[in-house]
């Protein structure tokens, strides 16, 4: 009998969280999916489902269980929900603008995991969609990568924590999804750096969110230790 895998997926919509789902409804996983919009291709397979849930609404995500009477050999939360936040110099942005992109970047994935810890028993891992920006500070996107910042140290926290899990926050690197198109858009006086993202798009160096998929469905079932904080690219086959 094959094993069971359960996969919770948080923005399956589109980009990264939508090639995830496909990849691992393709491997035969279970997969459900959380958030506002679900793609069709998820809530029509058989092994699909999706929850109506803002986000950042801290009271939606708390009524939110995560618990189910079906057993399963391994369960894995992908928090990948996101928003690119206010893009703009520091100074300009707004009390709404930074509180929604800490909200739905850091303390909904730090919510939902809080969840995912306590409620779901098992075998199970937990992942992040980090960022480079997390580590490099780039002008306008000041929300966006203390956010993911913050991302990156609870991702690391929590490891400490739960040594018998695998926990980690992913780099994808420039990603060829929506995010990448609304960076593009950016005037330059908000985002002085945005030529170098529509150089890399017309060269065509952007990663596609299907290789981002299948890589990180390949490092789950690694029997390898990894960093807590690694790069996509570092185990792309």
């Amino acid at each position: 009998m094959s094993a069971r895998k359960r996969m919770i997926v948080t923005g399956v919509s589109s980009g990264i969280g939508r090639a995830i789902a496909a990849e691992a409804l393709r491997l035969g996983w279970y997969v459900e999916g959380i958030g506002r919009n679900a793609p069709t291709e998820l809530i029509e397979h058989s092994h699909g489902s999706f929850t109506i849930c803002d986000l950042s609404d801290r009271v939606a995500l708390k009524k939110l269980s995560l618990s189910t009477p079906q057993s399963y050999d391994l369960t894995v939360l992908v928090n990948n929900a996101g928003t690119l936040g206010p893009v703009k110099l520091a100074k300009k942005a707004s009390w709404s603008e930074i509180d929604h992109c800490i909200t739905l970047n850091t303390s909904s994935a730090m919510l939902l995991s809080a969840k995912f810890l306590s409620e779901v028993v098992g075998e199970k891992q937990l992942y992040f969609t980090g960022s480079g920006a997390a580590e490099f500070a780039i002008e306008g996107w000041s929300a966006y990568c203390a956010s993911k910042a913050a991302v990156h140290m609870y991702a690391s926290v929590l490891a400490k924590e739960h040594p018998e899990f695998k926990i980690h926050a992913f780099r994808p690197g420039k990603v060829n999804t929506p995010m990448q198109a609304e960076i593009r858009a950016t005037a330059e006086e908000d985002f002085p750096g945005v030529g170098h993202f529509v150089e890399e798009f017309e060269s065509g160096n952007l990663v596609l969110p299907e290789t981002v998929a299948t890589t990180l469905l390949h490092v789950i079932n690694l029997e390898e230790k990894i960093p807590v904080i690694f790069s996509i690219s570092n185990y792309s086959r």
